[in-house]
């Protein structure tokens, strides 16, 4: 149930310094819907249930993915250049730190676990600050009100396992070795969401550690040198990089001079000159064929998963298939619809609803492509379609009937803080609302 404002504008209370976003340039209204939907207590205590074990999921599954051959990966559409850094473990022992499990409502009520970003996930300035904000307004609970303690936390532990310097004499963290958050700073949502993660990552460590030791810096100013270190502008070396730059794309980045970006960073990686955030075996989940091999493993009953894992993979996830095997899934779900999902799509791009006969049902032509940063894919996914519920939203468009995701961050392997955007289209795009919660 969503309940539309009739007091005031909450959106002007929040603050354009630590959510820049609010109003993108090129685009006639906000991003914020001035609206909240309403989620029962047990709907987000379900959502996060069923996320911390679909992690354990995803975990197992990554693992099976290292100890397969390079071919598998490139199978999946790894790019081939990052596989060599895929097969070594991190400080965390974790495949990624900070992830996002995305849902639909299916018209029974029940949550459909479509999609993971595990590598870059956004949306969370949103979640963790300014969803507050919705719920002070609208007098209902915050389903996150606990999270941002919980995430400052656990940037805290990811600073203190990356292994920061300590000066022997006053007992401190040195900044001599800084751990640097980056992104394109041109790019506004990247540039808020790097700077709000630096910020909370400083609240939870404190005063132990210098005013400096904690430090934006532009991917524009940074370099490599000759022995694969982060060198920042003022000649000191990183100790650990946050990159909010998908790693599928970075890895083909090169200098202003032609010379390799992406994998000069990774031979520093491998060779322990810096700790990477997320890290780089992130990408394995990231690829939307990932999917289609945890279904593959389900439906062998695979003895890695525990019953209870497998019973919330046919539950919560949905029937995929590699595309090759596409006529499989036709065969075991002859009446429904399917969406084809490129392997490296991002904001709806690429994505189709087909028929058993693969006539489109439903598609999206009015995404601008020159809008969207993303690799190409070669091949796609086949995904059973969801009927979707649909709710109706109060927009600065006034009230529109649409399509609701519902996301739960992850903080490593713990449920943490819910999101949730809202579309007038089956297909989301980028001119999908962010939707406050409340319970």
């Amino acid at each position: 149930m969503a309940i539309a404002n009739k007091m005031r504008d909450w959106i002007d209370a929040i603050d354009r310094n630590i959510m820049p976003f609010v109003d993108y340039e090129g685009y006639d209204y906000r991003y914020p819907a001035d609206d909240i939907q309403i989620l029962p207590c047990h709907k987000a205590e379900e959502l996060r249930r069923v996320s911390q074990i679909l992690f354990n999921v995803f975990q197992k599954a990554v693992k099976v993915c290292q100890h397969c051959d390079n071919e598998f990966l490139k199978n999946m559409e790894i790019p081939e250049a990052i596989i060599p850094y895929l097969h070594q473990k991190n400080v965390l022992n974790l495949p990624t730190w900070f992830s996002r499990f995305d849902y639909v409502v299916d018209r029974w009520g029940q949550f459909k676990m479509v999609e993971i970003n595990a590598d870059t996930p956004c949306a969370v300035v949103e979640a963790y600050y300014a969803n507050r904000l919705a719920c002070d307004n609208f007098g209902c609970r915050n389903p996150n009100a606990a999270e941002y303690t919980a995430l400052t936390n656990w940037l805290a532990n990811i600073y203190w396992r990356s292994a920061p310097a300590v000066d022997l004499h006053s007992g401190r963290v040195s900044d001599k070795r800084p751990f640097i958050f980056a992104c394109f700073e041109d790019y506004t949502e990247d540039y808020g969401t790097t700077r709000f993660l630096m910020k909370a990552m400083k609240e939870g460590v404190g005063r132990l550690a210098p005013k400096d030791a904690i430090r934006f810096e532009s991917f524009y100013t940074l370099r490599i040198d000759e022995t694969n270190q982060i060198i920042l502008p003022d000649g000191r070396a990183a100790s650990a990089i946050y990159r909010l730059h998908p790693m599928e794309i970075l890895i083909d980045e090169t200098t202003a001079d032609g010379e390799s970006l992406g994998t000069d960073l990774m031979d520093g990686y491998k060779n322990s000159k810096f700790t990477m955030f997320n890290p780089p075996e992130a990408i394995i989940m990231q690829s939307k064929g990932f999917q289609a091999l945890i279904w593959a493993l389900a439906q062998k009953e695979a003895d890695i998963f525990t019953a209870k894992e497998l019973r919330t993979i046919k539950a919560y996830m949905l029937p995929s298939y590699f595309e090759e095997d596409a006529e499989k899934g036709i065969a075991e779900n002859p009446d429904c619809l399917w969406i084809k999902k490129p392997l490296w799509g991002r904001e709806g791009l690429g994505i189709t609803v087909v028929d058993k006969n693969d006539t489109v049902q439903i598609s999206r032509d009015d995404i601008d492509i020159d809008e969207i940063v993303r690799r190409d894919s070669r091949t796609v996914m086949w995904q059973k379609y969801v009927d979707q519920a649909s709710i109706k939203v109060h927009t600065d468009e006034g009230h529109l009937e649409g399509y609701q995701t519902i996301s739960c961050f992850m903080l490593g392997n713990s449920a943490s803080a819910l999101y949730s955007r809202f579309s007038p289209y089956e297909i989301a795009a980028t001119e999908a609302y962010w939707l406050p919660l409340g319970i």
